[in-house]
Parts: structure tokens; C-alpha cells; sequence
């Protein structure tokens, strides 16, 4: 857990925007970045701390509160978010840079960070896409996020980012998911998630459902949930007929298809095809309000 050049990037933007007022981080976040980098970007020196708080409040926190589920950091609230909760306190600004996906029960995590929210405040993510298996339990999707945080479930203005770990300089927004439709990425380097949406109202029961499964469920017809590909049941079955999916040479053929994919970013699992838009971060960052 901690804020790192793409978190505080992220949460720089996300300030020039709106004000953070009243801040919960989940779990006490590190500062991963180094007094140089914070002075290029802020124009002045913070604090120094192994922790975010002064940064945060140099973007214009009005206070800072940590919650983690054991007191070994000093978090100001100790508390469980893998259990159901009630809060007598909420917050403009929820932000979780490496926490969710450490703790097993990851939906009802996600339900107290919306009890946690003020209206018209935001929640932000920071979370594993790709090659992060083992860092912790699980490792989360663009269509998770827009699913979770939509307009029946209370909220709005959500947005999602794909970053490489090993590329500060650019984030990739995702679209919503469309019925019928994946938006399934391949990757050889570690990517991340960054997220933001804002709460509108408040709802009683939260309804999360994978919006690819909607055309299958409305119609009863199973080869709309099982055709991937878009082809009809004859031209794949022509298809099986010749390069039978175990095959040595389907396999070759399909990593050959794949590894172009990656190299070039046009194949179909590649992440500058599957992205609404490419932002160059730094482009982004000069355009801020000084």
C-alpha cells in the first residue's frame, strides 16, 4: 500500500478537479515517491515522512484519516472491512491504493467503502489487473469497477485507467463493458488499475451483474454467452474441424497472433486496442489549474 508516481499523479489530477475535503485512506499509505519528484510536481517541499499524509494535505486535504485492520502502523480507525460495519462518520474522499485486494471478502469491502462515502464525495482505486497473481488474494477488472460504481447503484462520473507498472507516463481509459461484449486485455508486464467515481445518493441494496451475460439472459439463447468471438456456430465448427483447439498448431498459431498483438497494440486482447483513448499523463498533469 502506498502512493507511488502513478497514485500520486492520479490523486493530483483528481484535486485540481474538486476539492479532497475530508480524506480516508484504506490502510496507512507509504509514500513511495522521493522529495525531488514531490517538489517537480507541487513546486515546493512536504513534510517528510515515510507516510502520505502531508502529501495529501499539501493537494489540499483538509484532514487525513487511515483505517487497517490492525493498529501496527498507528491507523486512526482499526477496523475490519471484510466485515459488514456501521460508521458514524463519513468522508469527501476515499482512497485505496493496495488495500481491497488483501482482503478475502473483497464485496463487502467494497459495500463499507460506499457506506464510508460522503454524497458527492469520491472513492478512489488503485488495484491489480494483470501479473500480479500472489501479491494478494485477488485481482480485479475495468468491468468490476463500472459495474459496481453505475447510476443504480448510486453513483456517477466513473472512470477507469489501466496503467503498466513500468510506465509512469501513461494511463489507458476503459470503456464500459457493452452486453455481449469483453474487454479482455493480455499483458506481459504487470498492469494496474486507477479509478474515480463520485457518490450521488444513497442506495439500499447494491446489484452487481457482468454486463456480457445480459443478451444470453434476456434471449435464453447459451451461444451468446459462449461466442467470444463474434463468429457464427457453422464457421467456428469449421474452423474446430481444421485446427482442433489442442492442436500443437492452433496453439503456435495462436501465440504467433497473440505476441504480434502485444508488440504492435492492434491484436484483440491488446491494451491501446481495447482502450477508449491513450492519455499522455504528463500532457495531462500541464493542464491543471494552477
Amino acid at each position: 500500500m502506498g502512493i507511488n508516481s502513478h497514485a500520486f499523479n492520479f490523486v493530483m489530477c483528481q484535486a485540481a478537479r474538486a476539492p479532497l475535503g475530508r480524506v480516508l485512506t484504506i490502510g496507512r499509505q507509504s509514500l513511495d515517491v522521493d522529495q525531488k519528484f514531490l517538489r517537480s510536481k507541487l513546486g515546493k517541499p512536504v513534510e517528510p515522512s515515510p507516510y502520505c499524509e502531508p502529501v495529501l494535505l499539501a493537494l489540499g486535504a483538509t484532514s487525513v484519516d487511515s483505517l487497517d485492520v490492525s493498529d501496527y502502523e498507528n491507523a486512526t480507525i482499526v477496523l475490519d472491512l471484510g466485515k459488514p460495519c456501521c460508521f458514524n462518520q463519513r468522508f469527501d474522499t476515499i482512497i485505496d491504493f493496495g488495500s481491497l485486494e488483501h482482503i478475502f471478502n473483497a464485496a463487502t469491502a467494497f459495500r463499507n467503502l460506499v457506506d464510508l462515502c460522503e454524497i458527492g464525495g469520491r472513492i478512489m482505486h488503485l488495484l491489480p489487473v494483470n501479473n500480479l497473481n500472489g501479491h494478494g488474494f485477488w485481482q480485479f477488472s475495468s468491468d468490476l469497477i463500472h459495474s459496481l460504481y453505475c447510476g443504480r447503484n448510486g453513483f456517477s462520473d466513473t472512470k477507469v485507467y489501466y496503467a503498466s507498472s513500468i510506465d509512469p507516463r501513461t494511463w489507458y481509459e476503459m470503456p464500459v463493458a457493452k452486453p455481449g461484449v469483453r474487454v479482455e486485455i493480455v499483458s506481459i508486464e504487470p498492469i494496474i488499475l486507477l479509478s474515480v467515481t463520485r457518490k450521488i445518493v444513497d442506495v439500499a441494496e447494491i446489484e452487481v451483474s457482468q454486463p456480457f451475460y445480459a443478451p444470453a439472459w434476456q434471449a435464453g439463447d447459451v451461444s451468446l454467452a459462449t461466442n467470444r468471438t463474434g463468429m457464427s456456430a457453422s464457421f467456428r465448427a469449421r474452423v474446430a474441424a481444421i485446427l482442433p483447439r489442442g492442436s500443437k498448431l492452433a496453439k503456435v498459431l495462436r501465440n504467433i497472433s497473440l505476441l504480434y498483438g502485444l508488440a504492435t497494440g492492434n491484436g484483440r486482447h491488446a491494451l491501446a486496442r481495447r482502450c477508449e483513448r491513450k492519455i499522455d499523463v504528463d500532457a495531462a498533469l500541464k493542464q491543471l489549474p494552477a
